[in-house]
This record gives C-alpha cells, structure tokens and sequence, in this order.
C-alpha cells in the first residue's frame, strides 16, 4: 500500500494537470484525483508495466466521460464561461502550481471549449504533454490516423494565436496595480491609457451575481463598464496583485473573503483582455488561499 501511495503522489502533478485542463474547474479535478486513486489502490502493482501510463489512461478517461455527462450543464451556463483560476500562493498544494505554463492561461482554456471531450483530450495529450500518436491513440481508444485528423483539425484555431502575453513580472504588477488605482478613482483617462483599442473583457457571473452576459469590447465600452461597476462593489473592496493561471492578475477581497479575480492579458503594458470570474462557485476553492 505504501508503495502505490508514493507512485500516486509522483505522479500526481502531472494527473491534475490533465484533469484542470480537461474540466476546466479545480474542484472537479480534485474530485477526479481521489477517484483515480481509489481505483489505482486496487490494481496489483507487479501486474502494471508503467504506473505513469496507467495513471493517466485512468484519468483522460474519466474525464471525457465526466465532460459527456456535464455537457448540458456547460450549454446551458448563463453568460460566459471561464475556468476556475488557479491562483499561486506561497503555500498553495504543489500540484495545484505545476507545469503554469502557456497551456493553462484563460485564453487557451477557453478555446479549450470550442473541443469535444474526445478532441479535447487528443489535443493535450499530443501538443501539451508531448505523448507520441500511438501513445494518445490508444488512451483515447481511436486510430493514430483518427487522432492526426483531429490534431489537424483543431491547431489551425487553437495556435492561432497573437503575440504573446506578458508573463507576471514586475512590469506586469505596475500595470496591473494602475488599473486597479484608475478604476477604484473613477479616472477614465488614466485607465484608457492603459488598454488596447481592441480589448476585450470576459465576465463569468453563472447567474449567481451580476456580471456581463457577453463579452464587453473596445477600450470605450471596457473602461466606461469598470469605472461603472464600481457603485456595485462593497464598500470595503480591495485589491492585490496575484499570479493567476500563469499570468499576472488581481483579487479583490471584501470581508476578509474573496470577491472576485481577475486574470490580464498584457501586451506592451497594455491590457489586451480581461478575464474576471465572480461566480462565487468558482472562487470556493480559494477559501484557504492566504489573502494579503
């Protein structure tokens, strides 16, 4: 027992890596581990010639399944959807900070949607975890020749996509703190200064608190709908700079919980997208996140 507790905990890293990108939500990936886990205690490990394939056949599958049965759920979401954000903390669990890379921003997340579980998986596991044709052919229980077809098919709309982010440095911080500093003071022109002509603003709300049912874009509308919002938030609202999926970003916390996040997409130190989440489903678990 104590041998296939530390080979589950090797590889479990990379399982919830799958999984968060498979679902989408931390939550369910979370739950997906102790899943594979209570089926992994029971396989004879002599009897396994690779605990890391076995483990994450186990975990694709269940979580192709899993977005079978959720599909009407994620059709029938008001408003925009996005991810839960994965946001890093000082002593936030390993797994939950491993491999923060391209692959986990809120861009490639949502494009993510636009795949069927099936293609979903097959594209991970090829162009993210670098598996061979065979390897994810026989994860995803389809032909090599089936998997290049979708690999084909979904990397046109997937890799296109515009110069790349700015990563959460120092730099990033600044913008982002003046953003925050421009919207709380209501100062429209500082703010526009700092977005781009075209940017656009994602809002998650889920119909549980208000937010935007569809994407806000150009600078006018963005910065009009955040110096307008302000008059909604509480009284005491702040707001501190944090690492979220993988690029720089921004809770606001009221009442020593947290209100909502926010994730840039930064080019030049211009903000190029804004990605918030305030459906309070989806900021659950950051419950135990130290807060500033």
């Amino acid at each position: 027992m104590t041998t296939l507790i530390e080979i589950f905990n090797t590889h479990r890293p990379a399982l919830f890596g799958i999984a968060y990108r498979m679902l989408g939500r931390v939550s369910e990936a979370e739950d997906m581990m102790q899943e594979v886990w209570l089926r992994w205690q029971k396989q004879e490990a002599a009897e396994i010639q690779s605990a890391k394939a076995w483990l994450v056949a186990a975990t694709t599958r269940l979580c192709i399944d899993q977005l079978r049965s959720a599909r009407h759920v994620r059709e029938e979401y008001y408003g925009v959807w996005l991810p839960e954000p994965l946001v890093a903390a000082a002593d936030a669990a390993p797994d939950h900070l491993a491999d923060l890379t391209d692959s986990l921003t809120m861009a490639f997340m949502m494009m993510l949607e636009t795949l069927g579980p099936v293609e979903r998986a097959v594209f991970l596991l090829h162009e993210v975890f670098d598996y061979s044709y065979a390897a994810t052919a026989a994860i995803v229980g389809k032909s090599e020749a089936n998997c290049r077809q979708i690999i084909r098919r979904s990397k046109a709309s997937l890799l296109a996509s515009p110069s790349t982010p700015q990563p959460p440095n120092d730099q990033a911080r600044r913008v982002v703190e003046q953003f925050a500093h421009a919207t709380t003071t209501g100062q429209i022109d500082q703010l526009l200064d700092l977005l781009m002509e075209d940017v656009t603003v994602f809002s998650d709300g889920g119909g549980k608190v208000k937010a935007a049912g569809l994407p806000i874009r150009s600078a006018d509308r963005v910065s009009r709908f955040f110096i307008g919002i302000q008059r909604l938030l509480p009284a005491d609202i702040a707001c501190h700079f944090a690492t979220i999926n993988g690029m720089p970003g921004m809770l606001m916390i009221s009442g020593g919980q947290i209100y909502s996040a926010y994730s840039f997409d930064l080019v030049d130190c211009r903000v190029r997208n804004v990605y918030g989440i305030w459906n309070p489903e989806k900021l659950r678990h950051l419950a135990g996140v130290p807060l500033p």
